[in-house]
């Protein structure tokens, strides 16, 4: 059975691809599929790598650890917002 192998990336997607591209330097002929490559195997390791360093809890720990971790980046990012906005109001 024969695939289709184009692929069509999401305006978002292709900026982070060229972002990606540019920090990888791997820019001209063949600069997608090298950086996807790289994604590919850099997620797997990383994914395994979390694996090693994650608690060794059973499941309702670690639903109970992750939630955690969740509620406190979003609480960081909320007071990332709060200070910029502070900034953009005194000047």
């Amino acid at each position: 059975m024969k695939r289709n192998r184009n692929i069509h990336f999401s305006e978002q997607t292709l900026e982070e691809l060229k972002e990606l591209i540019n920090i990888l330097g791997v820019e001209g002929y063949g600069d997608i599929p090298k950086a996807l490559k790289f994604s590919v195997t850099f997620t797997l390791q990383e994914l395994k790598n979390q694996t090693i360093v994650t608690p060794d809890m059973n499941d309702a720990d670690i639903d109970m650890w992750f939630s955690s971790i969740k509620k406190l980046r979003a609480k960081e990012k909320q007071e990332e917002i709060i200070e910029k906005a502070e900034k953009s109001m005194k000047t």
